[in-house]
């Protein structure tokens, strides 16, 4: 694509989104519930969207062939029903998080509420850096493929994209994320499949080249990225805002379910689609695996032999996936980091805040780390750390105390070094496991194991704490510590029998008009 052509379509796209996040925000930008929580503002389609939106990113172009050129037809379903899969969670806790509080609109405020500060500045501090890491690996994917694609520095569209979502998620907040995020889903799931029917009949290899390149019949790898991927993904998920914002969005438990529903069919459709470009990228023998290029540019080596017009429409799709990652990470950084200072400081310092952790996440970008290795560190740490948290939930262990949850996350790392050092047969190599440096696809099972110790090592940790605390207090004759309900809340178990109606446990999202400034 030409440098006047690229320029028109980059900025053309992205003036469009400027100003439909501007208007989105017109209605939330007064509003304090709107802007931080829009609780309960979202039907079931713009939700579907809204997860679609949250599951994807420019970062696909470059994993899911990858996937598929190691692991073939296997792999690109493991990674398709591992992205999509997860979803299901959100329908099923999102509900005990409210009959554990109605009013509860993050993962962080439920966090504060149950363990208390300490525990509470670790998990935001978390959320942070997880956000982090997913933006420093949607802008490195922008830098790679603007480079690929056009003869522009990639760093000047790279920043007004980060400038633009900025502008429109400063005014109107989650409610202006969620509603450009569906609108901007739309326009990617038609633009997807277009170029998936562009590439279905330009590209058309023969059974002889399938036969022998392979990447059809199912692989050990391919089994085994089922289990992994669906457990880091499902994991990482509950560090991302951005999943908890759409969860508590969503108008009633009925319209969660069918929006996760109907959402995970959008997103293993989309990552699917995306997917198949490395296997068929090594059919067509536009890629192969002795070739320079890495099995992560399949899908570009495919671009390169179709016409100009698919490289521009390739453009306004990374374009449009990008605004809406970012838009959707820069709200769950603020959230994560207006909840840290438990909403105690002027609105405007975290939105500059936010301003300010772009600039170090941008340099990162651009010393093109690798995508999949960003996003593998991200879900070990969350496997490790969550399932303490998530404990808090069941009115059964009430008796879990911070401390007794923070040891666990601890034992969790812990317990993949541990692994590690077991299973490699020495220290150097078994604690290096934690940074995962040989990636997804080894030829052994050192990577199953870590993303299967780590989330049992962090429980097995906690309740061998808890239990240890309990016997000293016991010894010591003081209570025992158990957690209460405040007034007002409903716990996820109680035995009562009573049960309440939607409205009663509906929080209205438009009642509350202030000014944020």
């Amino acid at each position: 694509v030409s440098s006047p052509a690229a320029n028109a379509l980059i900025y053309v796209t992205l003036v469009c989104f400027l100003a439909l996040g501007l208007i989105a925000g017109w209605r939330s930008h007064r509003n304090a519930d709107l802007f931080l929580k829009a609780i309960k503002s979202q039907t079931v389609w713009a939700l579907s969207l809204n997860f679609l939106a949250v599951n994807i990113g420019a970062g696909i172009f470059f994993t899911l062939p990858q996937v598929g050129t190691i692991a073939g037809i296997t792999g690109v379903f493991a990674y398709a029903f591992a992205a999509a899969a997860p979803l299901f969670v959100f329908a099923l806790v999102g509900p005990m998080f409210r009959k554990h509080n109605s009013q509860q609109w993050s993962m962080t405020a439920f966090v504060m509420e149950r363990f208390g500060r300490p525990l509470h500045v670790l998990y935001s501090i978390i959320c942070t850096l997880f956000v982090g890491m997913y933006l420093v690996s949607e802008l490195t994917t922008i830098y790679s493929v603007f480079s690929l694609l056009t003869p522009l520095h990639p760093l000047a569209p790279m920043i007004i994209i980060c400038v633009v979502t900025t502008i429109y998620t400063a005014f109107g907040g989650v409610f202006a994320s969620l509603l450009t995020d569906a609108i901007q889903c739309v326009l990617i799931f038609v633009l997807i499949l277009v170029a998936a029917i562009v590439v279905g009949v330009s590209v058309r290899p023969s059974q002889a080249d399938i036969d022998r390149v392979g990447l059809v019949a199912p692989t050990k790898m391919g089994g085994e990225l089922f289990l992994i991927l669906t457990l880091a993904i499902a994991f990482s998920n509950m560090y991302h805002q951005g999943f908890w914002q759409r969860t508590f969005a969503s108008r009633n438990d009925r319209d969660l379910r069918l929006a996760t529903f109907f959402g995970f069919w959008m997103v293993f459709i989309v990552t699917a689609l995306v997917g198949m470009a490395g296997p068929l990228a090594a059919w067509a023998g536009t890629w192969t695996p002795d070739s320079d290029v890495p099995g992560s540019s399949a899908l570009f080596t495919i671009i390169a032999s179709l016409p100009g017009w698919v490289s521009g429409l390739t453009l306004v799709l990374t374009t449009s996936l990008s605004c809406c990652a970012i838009d959707t990470c820069q709200t769950a950084m603020f959230a994560s980091l207006y909840d840290l200072v438990e909403q105690r400081v002027n609105i405007w310092v975290v939105r500059a805040a936010v301003v300010v952790l772009n600039v170090p996440v941008i340099v990162l970008a651009m010393q093109a780390p690798d995508i999949l290795q960003v996003y593998l560190l991200a879900d070990m740490l969350a496997c490790a750390t969550i399932l303490p948290v998530l404990c808090g939930l069941s009115a059964h262990l009430s008796f879990i105390h911070w401390i007794d949850a923070l040891v666990g996350c601890f034992g969790g790392i812990i317990s993949v070094g541990v692994f590690g050092q077991v299973y490699l047969g020495n220290r150097h190599d078994g604690w290096r496991l934690l940074l995962l440096e040989g990636g997804l696809y080894v030829d052994d099972e050192r990577v199953l194991g870590a993303f299967c110790f780590a989330p049992v090592g962090s429980l097995v940790f906690m309740f061998f704490f808890a239990g240890l605390r309990m016997g000293v207090t016991r010894l010591l004759g003081r209570r025992q510590y158990r957690y209460e309900l405040p007034a007002g809340t409903y716990s996820s178990t109680s035995n009562s029998g009573t049960s309440f109606s939607e409205n009663e446990l509906t929080l209205n999202a438009t009642d509350k008009q202030i000014t944020l400034a």
